[in-house]
């Protein structure tokens, strides 16, 4: 890694319309805070009982975001518990809920982590590194590991180098060398930045061939 790191170095959830404060926000019966509100995972919002107030604004989708102040426990009786539930938007400056359908939640914590899986294998990043007079026998060890783990997705930086106390052979020697190590990945993976060669060292940036180009990302979004 030190070689690699010296080669490279010289080369609001809601929109809804604002808000008037209103003079019932702080009275107790609108505003029963539990002690679960305040430890209350930041992973999740709060759901049907377990929203600490007794009267909530239901974000009205119908009718433009509008807001209804209504009683919580008559609006969780109006709902199919199977179907939905209540969910607590926000508390500032008032306790705002929606309406939540379980198979679209559930749909979209599904495509959530499957993005969130993803993100994480495209920057899962490899290196390996060679030397120019590599032995054969080493040298299919490591473009073995090299597609193994293109296959899974990451990406592969071969790192070239002369060995230690040799001086590097001719620079054409040497792309020559990197060329024939890029076709024998071609099979798993392309290269997705431009090759470096410098001072007797370079670098070849490899990527599995299922992984999208960020521009490719940016317009699928």
């Amino acid at each position: 890694m030190a070689t690699f790191l010296a080669f490279r170095s010289a080369a609001k959830q809601i929109c809804s319309p604002k808000i008037r404060p209103h003079t019932f926000l702080n009275t107790p019966h609108t505003r029963r805070l539990h002690a679960s509100a305040v430890h209350h995972s930041k992973y999740q919002k709060p759901r049907n009982d377990n929203i600490p107030f007794s009267d909530v604004h239901l974000v009205d989708l119908e009718n433009s975001g509008q807001l209804v102040k209504m009683s919580l426990t008559d609006l969780i009786a109006k709902i199919d518990p199977k179907e939905s539930f209540v969910e607590l938007q926000s508390t500032v400056p008032l306790p705002v809920v929606k309406i939540i359908n379980r198979r679209e939640a559930a749909e979209r914590r599904k495509i959530s982590k499957e993005k969130h899986k993803q993100n994480v294998k495209k920057n899962v990043k490899k290196e390996l590194q060679f030397t120019w007079g590599m032995a054969m026998g080493d040298l299919e060890h490591k473009l073995d590991r090299a597609k193994a783990e293109l296959k899974k997705g990451a990406r592969v930086d071969l790192v070239f180098a002369p060995k230690s106390g040799q001086k590097p052979p001719p620079i054409a020697e040497m792309k020559e060398r990197m060329e024939l190590i890029a076709e024998r990945v071609a099979d798993v993976g392309v290269e997705w930045k431009e090759r470096e060669l410098r001072r007797g060292m370079g670098a070849l940036f490899i990527k599995s061939l299922g992984m999208k180009n960020e521009d490719e990302e940016e317009n699928s979004e």
